[in-house]
């Protein structure tokens, strides 16, 4: 019986010849296995498309290949059923994204290496049910044993089985990074108190709490309500580790405020603080297994500079069989990197002790030692982190919360949907990246006609629909802000030459080749009057504008837009060798197409040296350009030197790839149809 391919564990395969990154190479290798244990990589076509061939059709598999292996290999294994995704990694994104868009399983080219990663997480997120993170159905399971109000919350019994770095943890722990940054959204506070309410029952003396909070709540007591009653913790605790992003929105007020408090009166020096609990045995041998690595609370913690006044708090409490007394002993340096801030809140509440240091929900610790005492009390020695440099699934997740925030560290509703977009995975049975529509259309739908923010909500939906090749929705939505911004603003702004570019790219995609020229020309003129006519940023669109010319047979034009980006990088001096072998590839092409064959050999050859210069020296486009270099002189009727290009090509293909393989069969008929001598 054949197993359905969703239940198969998530194969990468990557293919790539180059010699010229190899500290970059072990590094993505090593990405790669983190990602999938069933990480397989390869030098040459050929095996990689024996190895592919091979594999069962219930094996679903991510291809990962260099540009120009891909141009090769793709076409050859795009229909296999069992590839369900390929990426290509290039230095130049422009050149083969020509080529790669007639392959329905390509869903992207990639410069950046990341970009690639943030893909294949999200394929692996999409597989996993998330286990026990889908505990929250319904808003009605979120209030869960609410304390009695003289109730003194220990937070270490309430965080036992939240060590892991799970992706629900990860998922809930940006949206709340992002609360803390944003500005408070005023209805959401309301809408929480109803949730309260609507969760006690008639009668609860609790009632009566959350009404002095409806009357007399402020954004400066949110750290003082947390211990005016434990409720208001547990509540949000719950709904951290609920991980629904509806009910999470609804707290974003006080995560807000509890960040601005903090991050208002943090430590500015390195402390030593102890928080004492108890904890079950079975919880205890969980956290042994933790010991060298980073664990996340999914609690509020309260410490206190004072280790006897920690203890205290768990005095009457005896150790047995079934638990044991913990104390935590945390160093905590505020000067760590992305570390979440960390204060002393004697001044901002009279309910704790004047000693009492207050971290983060969703705080990292890194576990450095464990062990017991005389008297029975177990001492685990923990240090606070801003990141766990072993998950790269952290560091990614991190890495996108970092694209949609402001050079001031702030963000707002768009941005949060943007990285709700981004993520594009699935938690409690619902995809964030709607999520993240739903809440960008609301929140667009909410502002005024006017309001400066409706095409940046515009654009961001349009990108969604782009990114899912809904290319219709996506220009519907490109328009509407290309409409926005030409209504409200100069005729060369900035801004609506972005909204000219984003059409275009639709219209390209589509084919629509007409109408993405109209809007390339469009991006173009007010590029050039704000930048000049040789700025580098004018690159990408004159590659699009090119090809545009190329496929309508406007040979000429096609080789004027490539005579100004060699004047563009030749003046500014872009160090990067593969612009210039691929403008000079591209002149070539034009130029044999001309029939003005000696200049297009210079072309061909000084593209060749550049190549040289970040390829080495067997790489199949090294003996595609002798191959061009050879049906010039062809051309020419330099029969001598047309063979020896054609026989370089031929050493470089034979060496790669078996004697049925189309290149080495082309090579081997251009190489035999030669004329024995020039005419």
């Amino acid at each position: 019986m054949s197993e359905n391919a969703s239940n198969q564990t998530l194969s990468i395969v990557w293919l790539d010849d180059s010699d010229e990154r190899p500290q970059e190479n072990v590094i993505i290798q090593q990405q790669l296995r983190a990602l999938s244990s069933n990480f397989k990589m390869f030098k040459t076509i050929n095996d990689c498309e024996q190895y592919l061939k091979k594999q069962p059709e219930t094996t679903p598999i991510s291809l990962i290949v260099n540009g120009s292996l891909g141009k090769d290999l793709v076409p050859v294994i795009n229909s296999l059923p069992q590839i369900i995704v390929i990426y290509i990694y290039c230095f130049n994104v422009q050149l083969h994204q020509l080529w790669a868009v007639k392959y329905d399983k390509v869903k992207g080219v990639h410069a950046i290496f990341d970009e690639i990663k943030i893909q294949l997480v999200n394929s692996q997120i999409s597989k996993n049910q998330l286990g026990e993170s889908q505990t929250s159905k319904t808003q009605l399971s979120i209030i869960k044993n609410v304390p009695t109000t003289d109730f003194l919350p220990e937070t270490i019994s309430r965080s036992e089985a939240t060590y892991a770095l799970d992706l629900a943890y990860l998922i809930a722990e940006a949206c709340f990074d992002y609360f803390g940054r944003m500005a408070v959204v005023s209805r959401t506070r309301d809408d929480f108190i109803s949730l309260c309410r609507n969760e006690l029952k008639s009668g609860s003396t609790l009632l009566g709490v959350i009404q002095e909070f409806q009357d007399g709540y402020a954004a400066n007591t949110a750290i003082d309500w947390f211990y005016r009653d434990p409720f208001f913790c547990i509540i949000v605790e719950n709904i951290f580790r609920a991980s629904s992003i509806d009910m999470m929105l609804l707290c974003q007020f006080l995560i807000h405020d509890i960040k601005k408090q903090l991050d208002e009166h943090k430590f500015t020096s390195s402390v030593v603080v102890y928080s004492s609990g108890v904890m079950s045995t079975e919880a205890l041998k969980k956290l042994d297994e933790f010991i060298g690595k980073v664990i996340a609370f999914k609690s509020f913690i309260l410490a206190n500079l004072d280790r006897d006044k920690a203890l205290s708090r768990t005095l009457n409490s005896d150790s047995s069989n079934r638990c044991k007394r913990i104390l935590f002993i945390i160093e905590a340096d505020p000067h760590i990197e992305n570390v979440k801030s960390f204060a002393k809140i004697g001044s901002l509440t009279s309910r704790v002790d004047s000693d009492s240091v207050f971290f983060m929900i969703g705080s990292l610790f890194k576990i450095i030692q464990i062990q017991h005492e005389e008297n029975d009390i177990i001492n685990v020695k923990i240090s606070l982190c801003g990141n766990d440099s072993e998950n790269s699934t952290k560091a990614l997740f991190d890495q996108l919360k970092a694209q949609y925030i402001d050079s001031n560290g702030e963000t707002d509703i768009i941005g949060f949907g943007q990285f709700l977009i981004t993520t594009g995975n699935s938690l409690n049975g619902k995809p964030l990246c709607d999520e993240g529509e739903r809440l960008i259309s609301s929140y667009v739908d909410q502002l005024p006609a006017d309001d400066a923010n409706r095409p940046r909500g515009y654009d961001a939906l349009g990108a969604m629909h782009l990114s899912r090749e809904d290319f219709d929705e996506s220009l519907n939505w490109f328009k509407k802000s290309f409409e926005f911004v030409k209504e409200k603003l100069p005729p060369n702004d900035l801004r609506i030459a972005e909204s000219c570019k984003n059409i275009a790219l639709v219209h390209f995609q589509k084919k629509e080749f007409t109408q993405a020229l109209e809007y390339f020309n469009q991006t173009l003129v007010i590029w050039k009057q704000s930048y000049g006519d040789d700025h580098p940023i004018l690159l990408p669109c004159l590659t699009n504008v090119a090809s545009i010319y190329e496929h309508e047979e406007k040979i000429e034009e096609a080789t004027a837009c490539y005579y100004q980006m060699l004047a563009i990088i030749m003046k500014h001096h872009l160090g990067d060798p593969s612009w210039f072998a691929a403008v000079y590839n591209n002149l070539g092409n034009m130029h044999y197409r001309l029939e003005t064959y000696h200049l297009a050999l210079g072309f061909f050859k000084a593209s060749l040296e550049f190549k040289f210069k970040f390829l080495p020296n067997d790489h199949p486009s090294i003996a595609l350009t002798y191959k061009n270099i050879g049906l010039i002189c062809e051309s020419m009727s330099n029969i001598q030197e047309s063979r020896e290009n054609f026989e370089k090509a031929a050493n470089i293909y034979g060496a790669l790839y078996a004697a049925d393989h189309e290149c080495v069969m082309q090579i081997a008929e251009l190489i035999q149809n030669l004329p024995t001598q020039s005419t």
